[in-house]
């Protein structure tokens, strides 16, 4: 009789999307990069502080991170990352905005993918 238990295990997938987050300061934004991050998916970061981005423009991440100032308020910036993010880190599937700092959720749910 075997006794050897398997255990299941689960390896992050790459994957050519990518999310975008609208950093707020707060750590739970930081917790939802560290999540999106360990399942393999790549991330588009905006904030109107650069501070909020620096936790993630590391060697560790390059490729899998691009990081943006801009006006999470204004309608055209945030349109304007989601179609450079395609070229830069592929497709944007996602927004995930912790704060609720964008203020024409609508559109920008239209810009993604």
């Amino acid at each position: 009789m075997n006794n050897t238990r398997q255990l299941h295990t689960t390896t992050p997938t790459a994957t050519t999307d990518s999310m975008l987050v609208v950093m707020d300061g707060s750590t739970r934004a930081q917790s939802v990069v560290h999540e999106i991050l360990r399942s393999g998916r790549r991330v588009v970061l905006t904030s109107a502080i650069s501070h909020d981005l620096v936790p993630f423009i590391d060697a560790s991440v390059s490729g899998r991170v691009w990081a943006v100032v801009s006006d999470p308020s204004d309608p055209v910036q945030i349109e304007s990352i989601i179609e450079r993010a395609e070229d830069r880190i592929g497709p944007v599937v996602m927004i995930v905005d912790p704060g609720g700092l964008l203020t024409d959720v609508a559109a920008a749910d239209r810009r993604v993918a």
